[in-house]
C-alpha cells in the first residue's frame, strides 16, 4: 500500500482529469466511487489501474491483496477526488473495456441500441438492467451521454464493468449489421404491437430513443416492428430506463437459457 498526502501527487492529478470525457478518452481510463462499486471492480482484477482507500478503512479484506495498486488517502484528499459528497471509504482508476464491433456482428442473441440518450442517470439504470437480464451488449449512436461518465459508472452499480458496449455507432454499421441478418425493433406510443407479442427470439436489437424526441425516423425506417407498452391512458409515458427494463425482461422470459452470463 502507498500512503499519499498531496493533492499534487501525479495518481491525484489523473483522477481529477477524469471527471472530464476528453481525459477518459485519452487515458482509456476511469473514475469509480463507493464501496460497492469498488467490491465489484475488485472481481474483475484485469481492469484495475489504482485503489484508493480512505485512512481507517485499509484493513479490509477486499482491498489487502492489492498491494502496490491501493493508495490510502485521508478523507480531505478522498473527497477531493470524489464526484459524490459521499464516497463511501472506497474510490478507483479502472481500465475500459474496448469491444469490437466485428465480433459483436458476427455474433448472435438480443443488444440494445440507445439512440441519442443524454442522461447519465438513465444510461446508467440501462446498463443495470441490461446486465441483470443477460443482454448481449450495448449500442450508443452519436451524441449520446458517454458510458464512462462518474454519474452513469454509479447509477449502473457495477454493470458499466461486465456489460459489452460499443459507443458512436454510425450509419455504416448499423448497414453492417442489417447486412449480417440482424433484426431491428423499436419503441413507440403509438405501435399497434405490445411488447409481450412481439418475437424477441434471435438476432434481435431493440431500439429507444432519445428522452426528448425518441427514436429517430431514420432508425424507425430500418425497424421490422414497433413496439408499445401498454400503459394507463392517465399517464403521458414511461421514463427510457424504465421502458428498457421492463422490454428486455420479457426478452429474458422468452430466451430463457440464453443468458449470457457474465
Amino acid at each position: 500500500m502507498k500512503f499519499i498526502t498531496s493533492k499534487d501527487n501525479a495518481t491525484i492529478r489523473l483522477a481529477q482529469k477524469l471527471k472530464m470525457k476528453k481525459y477518459r478518452d485519452r487515458e482509456g481510463l476511469f473514475f469509480i466511487e463507493g464501496r460497492r462499486s469498488v467490491e465489484e471492480l475488485v472481481m474483475s482484477p484485469e481492469h484495475i489501474h489504482t485503489l484508493f482507500v480512505q485512512e481507517g478503512y485499509e484493513e479490509q479484506d477486499f482491498i489487502r491483496s492489492f498491494g502496490d495498486q491501493v493508495c490510502v488517502l485521508n478523507e480531505q484528499l478522498l473527497n477531493s477526488i470524489a464526484d459524490t459528497q459521499n464516497p463511501q471509504g472506497f474510490a478507483a482508476i479502472a481500465h475500459q473495456k474496448k469491444y469490437d464491433f466485428q465480433d459483436m456482428l458476427d455474433s448472435s442473441g438480443f443488444w440494445v441500441l440507445l439512440d441519442r440518450i443524454a442522461d447519465p442517470g438513465n444510461l446508467g439504470s440501462i446498463i443495470r438492467s441490461c446486465w441483470a437480464f443477460g443482454v448481449g451488449g450495448l449500442l450508443l449512436t452519436p451524441q449520446s451521454v458517454d458510458p464512462y461518465n462518474p454519474k452513469v459508472v454509479r447509477s449502473s452499480m457495477g454493470g458499466v464493468l461486465h456489460l459489452p458496449i460499443i459507443s458512436e455507432v454510425d450509419d455504416e454499421q448499423v448497414q453492417s449489421l442489417q447486412n449480417h441478418n440482424w433484426r431491428f425493433l423499436c419503441t413507440d406510443m403509438q405501435a399497434m404491437t405490445p411488447y409481450y407479442e412481439a418475437d424477441l427470439t434471435g438476432k434481435t436489437i431493440l431500439v429507444l430513443g432519445s428522452e426528448a424526441e425518441g427514436v429517430s425516423n431514420k432508425l424507425k425506417k430500418i425497424c421490422w416492428n414497433s413496439l408499445k407498452i401498454p400503459i394507463n391512458p392517465q399517464v403521458d409515458s414511461l421514463n427510457v430506463a424504465v421502458a428498457c427494463a421492463i422490454i428486455v425482461a420479457e426478452a429474458a422470459r422468452q430466451r430463457k437459457g440464453e443468458y449470457r452470463l457474465l
